[in-house]
């Protein structure tokens, strides 16, 4: 690799208990970024969708953020980045699980919070920074 290729590597084995967690600890693009904005449970109405569900939501809000990245040139497999807002604290396991069904290893470096949304039926948002033309490696 030449350093006029874009490129975008994961590192996960600079902490010792690194490798064993579902995001990686940093990663180190030159491709140019898009930054997005928050994504949620919305379905192509506006309105929330499988309110009650976190599973549900948690898909529909990654569709929509797939939907968003492939719109300017990127796609979930390029997310270096992304954060995470839970309204309930015990969907983690839930979003972890649902988490492996749209990212492989190596996974974005992540930050998940538990917070109040400002829409009461939503139990997710979130929102990620992905690398233009270039798809996650492993250092």
């Amino acid at each position: 690799m030449t350093r006029s290729e874009p490129f975008a590597i994961a590192e996960r084995r600079c902490l010792p208990w690194a490798p064993a967690v579902d995001f990686s600890q940093a990663l180190v693009t030159n491709a140019p970024l898009v930054l997005t904005a928050g994504q949620g449970p919305f379905g192509a109405d506006g309105s929330i969708v499988a309110v009650g569900d976190p599973a549900g939501q948690m898909r529909q809000t990654f569709q929509n953020l797939s939907t968003v990245l492939e719109a300017v040139g990127a796609s979930l497999a390029s997310v270096v980045s992304q954060t995470v807002y839970l309204a309930r604290a015990e969907d983690f396991e839930v979003f972890k699980s649902v988490r492996r069904e749209f990212y492989a290893p190596p996974f974005p470096a992540a930050t998940t919070l538990r917070v109040d949304l400002l829409e009461p039926a939503m139990l997710i948002e979130l929102t990620a920074v992905a690398a233009v033309g270039v798809e996650r490696t492993e250092r």
